[in-house]
């Protein structure tokens, strides 16, 4: 199917097929990759790491990231912190997998001190500064969506995989930050971080499941709405369209023998220069 295809599926009329094509655009067609990956942010996260040996990590995050905005930790005993040697280089990750705990963590680190509106749905967040780069991440279940409606059983195990995928997610847009200098929350983006995150968690790519986490298939998810606000409705519309396309031609690509033999950096890097039409084929 093709970016043509929906907009005539969808009626889009002269200005509505140029938003679609501007937002649907490939941006890392022309992109060359960094030669040298920066990673000069490191160095005072292992002194951070032999902090929290020597006095826990509760303390060595409020005395090293929060000294002016402590968080009161509901449940430290839950907390944990390392630097992780991921697919797209090592960066370090902040594990609160007490909801109240995240939320705080987030809101001090990343806000000020104000809570964001919207927070109650959010997992994980990626702070990324001039001089420091790290991860936080939570253990809610993913995009919302409970357990059984992708057909797992296990809630407790759910909330565990959840926080694979969300490093594995968030790990997707270092990697394209780290290489290509892009990264965004559009649908190109979101659909290859969900892509690797459940490639991480579960070792396969369900397109039902990103259907389900972006809301286009109704239930508790509704990711999608977030990436495309700012677009008309039929546009809107059309971009559903395309990102059923594209989840589908995904999972049939994830099953091929050239696929099985590739890198997770291969996996990324064909997705980014396939763009959201070429998934739908790749």
């Amino acid at each position: 199917m093709t970016l043509n295809d929906i907009s005539e599926r969808y009626g889009l009329e002269d200005e509505e097929r140029r938003i679609f094509a501007e937002y649907t655009g490939n941006r890392f067609a022309e992109a060359e990759e960094a030669d040298v990956q920066d990673t000069g942010f490191l160095a005072p996260w292992y002194k951070i790491l032999d902090y929290a040996g020597l006095f826990g990590v509760e303390k060595a995050i409020n005395d090293k990231l929060l000294s002016k905005r402590p968080v009161d930790f509901r449940s430290p005993d839950t907390l944990s912190i390392e630097i992780y040697d991921s697919f797209a280089g090592k960066i370090p990750v902040i594990y609160a997998r007490d909801t109240q705990d995240f939320e705080q963590l987030v809101t001090n680190i990343a806000y000020k001190g104000v809570r964001p509106e919207g927070l109650s749905t959010t997992g994980a967040s990626f702070i990324s500064g001039k001089t420091t780069r790290f991860i936080l991440l939570s253990a809610k279940p993913y995009s919302n969506v409970p357990a059984a409606e992708l057909g797992l059983s296990d809630e407790a195990e759910w909330e565990e995989k959840s926080i694979i995928l969300r490093r594995g997610h968030e790990c997707t847009h270092y990697f394209t930050k780290q290489n290509y200098g892009i990264s965004n929350n559009l649908l190109h983006d979101e659909i290859m971080a969900d892509f690797i995150g459940m490639q991480e968690a579960f070792g396969f790519y369900k397109a039902e499941w990103f259907l389900r986490f972006m809301g286009i298939i109704e239930g508790s998810g509704g990711r999608l709405s977030y990436y495309t606000k700012s677009l008309p409705e039929r546009v809107r519309g059309a971009v559903s369209e395309l990102a059923r396309c594209a989840s589908y031609g995904l999972e049939a690509w994830s099953k091929r023998e050239d696929f099985l033999s590739m890198t997770t950096g291969e996996r990324i890097r064909a997705m980014c220069f396939a763009g959201l039409e070429g998934m739908c084929n790749l």
